[in-house]
């Protein structure tokens, strides 16, 4: 499967809580460190505030614990911290990239010039 296509499947399942269609993207080499509009995928699932598709990300291999909880700290989603927490992990700052925005999102910004 084409990686385009793996990671519209990947955030998609992301987003819709879908944890069969995240594993199974995973399963065919869908990267859980894949970053999506600026954030690690693993972001995306803390901001959806999905505990089982965070672990399963974790699971597979993302790394970045540290960014995930950082966000989950820095804008209270305090259910997410906990299970980060445990992972062992210190919070770190983060500069925002302005053209992303200050949260994650599905659709890429139109105002981003893309290579391919």
């Amino acid at each position: 499967m084409k990686d385009t296509l793996l990671a519209k499947d990947l955030l998609n399942g992301v987003w819709e809580g879908d944890t069969a269609t995240v594993k199974r993207a995973i399963l065919n080499g869908a990267d859980p460190n894949w970053i999506f509009n600026g954030y690690p995928i693993l972001v995306h699932a803390v901001y959806t505030q999905n505990l089982e598709i965070m672990n399963i990300l974790v699971s597979h291999g993302a790394t970045q614990l540290s960014e995930a909880l950082g966000f989950a700290l820095e804008y209270g989603l305090g259910n997410m911290v906990w299970p980060l927490a445990f992972q062992g992990i210190v919070p770190k700052q983060y500069k925002v990239n302005e053209k992303f925005g200050e949260f994650p999102s599905r659709f890429a910004p139109s105002s981003i010039q893309y290579q391919h």
